[in-house]
């Protein structure tokens, strides 16, 4: 697969859409955990959540609109919440992101 191919993350015009926010949940450590939010020209929202080592290209598998789900914004929130509540947790700030997913609503 090339960077040219139907891939929403760095094609999203190929899927008729723009990239209006992403977060990484992965600690960047030669690894991803992308969950991307995507507006349709149509204006319906998008999302998807691909994660890898730094071997594949994220969101490679997804080649159709179908491939992706129609975004929940509160669902989308809870899960950033959720993911910042682990002692684990190294990816980036949620609090910037839920600004993103709640200016989406507005």
């Amino acid at each position: 697969m090339g960077w040219d191919d139907p891939n929403p993350y760095y094609n999203p015009e190929k899927f008729d859409m723009k990239l209006v926010g992403m977060i990484d949940f992965s600690s960047g450590n030669y690894e991803f955990d992308y969950r991307v939010v995507w507006k349709h020209k149509d204006g319906t929202y998008y999302t998807a959540r691909d994660s890898g080592c730094s071997c594949p290209i994220p969101f490679e598998d997804y080649t159709k609109l179908d491939d992706l789900h129609i975004a929940n914004i509160s669902e989308l929130i809870e899960e950033a919440r959720a993911l910042a509540k682990s002692e684990y947790y190294e990816g980036h700030p949620v609090a910037e992101w839920i600004e993103t997913l709640r200016g989406l609503t507005t």
